[in-house]
């Protein structure tokens, strides 16, 4: 039938045959249920502006920390044929492979939408007897997808056994939106072969078992973890993260501020964590030292493999130039202290992780100075930016990362983004001198996972008032989310703790309240009115004094300015108004602030965290800060959650202490997926030298041979 058929297909190196799991492209197909659209914004009624007088400054569509414009992630289909036309030459057409597919559902694919994929594991399909046929081209990798009842283990262990795992229990049909036992051949494949292959039911058999076997291999050889010191370690996030990887075992921890080093002792009871100034430390090394003033013995020469940390960049953390102060403020600079570490130590890794602009401090010349340092001494090394919102968490976080190998090591790459999210806070390439630079991630669209979001986060958390304070609850509940069950661990005997929130004063606390429920409602929606507060008093409605020429008057005419410099004059004192809902300053200076777009923001349901604060404040720049329901900002656990620490993760000191030391952190799982590609080049080396040594081993029993 005019066709050429293939046992194999490659791309990019990668293997793919008849019987494997492949990720597609989203547009690769669509399926018979139409997606329910995300709920559209409601259309803007008309708003009673003598009320609502802030209103009018919301007529931007965009609201930051949502979802709406997040892509779907891949598609999962398994390969049934592999195949190309013949052309009317008779011969095949190469260029042009095809795959003839079974598709997956995943839980949001079906009928049931978005709600079902909320309770469901993100790891969970839907076989399906609906076939298509894709471009080779729309292929983004390989995934393996088997029946659950055929698992030998926990679904829970082979999932978490590897990336790129996935199960179905059930088939959905579509046609009448039921779930159904799936059939025979569906279970089968992938395990034990035989499908309803055309007359090449051997063929797909052999397939699936060399599959089997290319999966299984890599298991046997025990690793021996990465020796390792965390600088400014905080209260260990990303040691925590390298833990999970099983790539190291952090024995050494420097950490300045007290609580934060109380809580990575907490979570770490064996590791030595040196409260001194790294500066100091090092002195004491390098002079020959064996314990420092406190009795602690300090790591040699020799005993460190890997070196991870995070300096602290104020002081030269601008963006223009260096002049000779601010040089000279770099030279005695906490990165360069971290450098004088790796050049002691010579690990066999170093990590260095910072805030995205961190490649961009002082035309990029901190980045510069980092690398030719680091090469200087003989590293191989890379940096990129990182979006911690695509390895699981619900947060916006772009951190830069630099990487650097020993000779002799392979460097490590950029760990392949696992969940969907946001595009507009996915931009990741770094311009230097007008060239841009990314790194090795070639999933930038799509993902295998679909985006973690606030509900997945923290919805299953019991309801707490402003000020609550009790350090151990109840959970009170089962965990809904996927998500949720991965936080909370197995515990023994499950308590909540660190579920407290700021205590904010009367009159914020009637303003939180008076935050309508709505996605995307902040200051703006409050209303100009007189409340009697908790403590007694009475606010004052906000008065409007000036004319405003930039927003002109409301439309029945009122004015909008609250202060005489609306009028092109210099700010008068006695226009300040106190005690008021709508709070005098935010009108006051609006207009050169985006209209303070966010403040006094509630998060949203179906959204994400701006990036997790070290302080939640209603008035802070840093974005929504309030529970989407509730009337009292973010608690610490919940904070903690968006960063994705364990709940069982002890933070140490006053909550603004542990609400510090959660926003300070690398999230874990970013650190978790990063581990894993250094492990993964610690194996990789590994296994190249237990070759050698055969090789070496087998020469020498040849030469006494003869």
């Amino acid at each position: 039938d005019g066709k050429m058929f293939y046992a194999v297909a490659t791309k990019n190196g990668v293997q793919y045959r008849v019987g494997d799991g492949v990720y597609l492209l989203p547009e690769a197909f669509s399926f018979s249920m139409k997606p329910a659209s995300p709920a559209k914004r409601p259309k803007k009624e008309a708003v009673d502006e003598e009320l609502y007088p802030e209103h009018y400054r919301k007529y931007s569509e965009y609201i930051k920390g949502s979802n709406l414009d997040a892509p779907d992630p891949f598609r999962v289909g398994r390969i049934r044929e592999i195949f190309c036309h013949i052309r009317s030459n008779g011969k095949p057409n190469e260029a042009d492979i095809k795959l003839r597919i079974c598709k997956f559902y995943r839980p949001e694919n079906t009928h049931k939408s978005m709600k079902a994929s909320y309770h469901a594991d993100i790891n969970l399909l839907y076989w399906s007897d609906e076939e298509t046929t894709v471009d080779f081209r729309a292929v983004q990798g390989r995934c393996t997808v088997v029946y659950g009842e055929d698992l030998t283990q926990s679904i829970q262990d082979y999932s978490a056994g590897g990336l790129d795992r996935f199960y179905f229990l059930e088939a959905y049909n579509a046609k009448t939106k039921s779930f159904e036992d799936p059939p025979n051949h569906a279970r089968s494949s992938g395990t034990k072969g035989k499908g309803k292959g055309k007359g090449k039911g051997k063929g797909k058999g052999k397939a699936s078992a060399s599959c089997e076997q290319r999966e299984q291999q890599p298991v046997e050889l025990k690793l021996p973890k990465l020796r390792t010191l965390d600088v400014f370690s905080g209260c260990g996030g990303l040691s925590e993260g390298f833990h999970q990887a099983g790539v190291s075992e952090t024995l050494w921890a420097i950490e300045m501020w007290e609580p934060a080093a109380q809580a990575f002792r907490l979570n770490n009871p064996s590791t030595t964590v040196f409260t001194e100034d790294c500066n100091v430390l090092l002195k004491l090394v390098m002079s020959g030292e064996k314990t420092n003033s406190l009795g602690q013995k300090l790591p040699q020469k020799g005993d460190v493999e890997m070196l991870c940390g995070g300096p602290p960049c104020q002081g030269f953390s601008g963006m223009n130039r260096f002049n000779s102060r601010t040089y000279s403020k770099f030279k005695n600079s906490l990165v360069v202290s971290f450098l004088s570490y790796c050049d002691y130590y010579r690990p066999r890794f170093f990590l260095l992780e910072n805030v995205r602009n961190f490649v961009s401090f002082k035309r990029s010349m901190v980045l510069k100075l980092t690398l030719r340092c680091l090469v200087r001494m003989g590293y191989q090394c890379t940096f990129g930016v990182l979006q911690a919102g695509q390895y699981g968490v619900a947060q916006t976080r772009r951190r830069a990362i630099v990487l650097a190998a020993a000779p002799g090591e392979k460097l490590p790459m950029f760990p392949e983004p696992l969940h969907v999210f946001a595009p507009r806070a996915c931009q990741l390439s770094v311009v230097v001198d007008d060239k841009k630079f990314v790194s090795n991630i070639t999933r930038t669209y799509s993902g295998p996972f679909r985006t973690i979001t606030v509900r997945d986060t923290m919805s299953d958390l019991p309801e707490i008032r402003n000020g609550a304070s009790a350090l151990e609850i109840s959970y009170n509940g089962e965990p809904q989310s996927w998500f949720q069950r991965q936080i909370r661990g197995s515990q023994y005997q499950p308590i909540l703790r660190d579920h407290i929130c700021k205590d904010m004063s009367a009159l914020v606390a009637a303003r939180m309240r008076h935050i309508p429920l709505a996605p995307g409602s902040d200051w703006r929606d409050l209303p100009n009115i007189e409340v009697r507060l908790s403590d007694g008093t009475t606010t004052r409605k906000l008065r409007y004094t000036h004319h405003e020429k930039k927003n002109g008057r409301s439309s029945s005419g009122a004015l909008r300015g609250v202060c005489s410099c609306v009028e092109g004059k210099p700010c008068d004192p006695a226009d300040r108004q106190f005690n008021t809902l709508i709070p005098w300053c935010l009108p006051h200076t609006g207009n050169r602030h985006n209209h303070w777009a966010g403040l006094y923001g509630r998060l949203e349901w179906d959204g994400f965290f701006s990036t997790t604060v070290t302080n939640p404040e209603p008035m802070g720049k840093q974005g929504r800060v309030l529970h989407p329901e509730q009337h009292r900002v973010v608690s610490v656990r919940e904070c903690a959650r968006s960063q994705g620490f364990p709940d069982t993760y002890r933070l140490f000191g006053n909550i603004l202490d542990k609400h510090r030391q959660v926003g300070n952190a690398v999230p874990p799982p970013l650190a978790k997926a990063i581990g894993l590609e250094i492990k993964s080049c610690v194996l990789a080396k590994l296994r190249e030298d237990m070759a050698e040594t055969s090789a070496a081993e087998k020469m020498e029993t040849m030469e006494s041979a003869e």
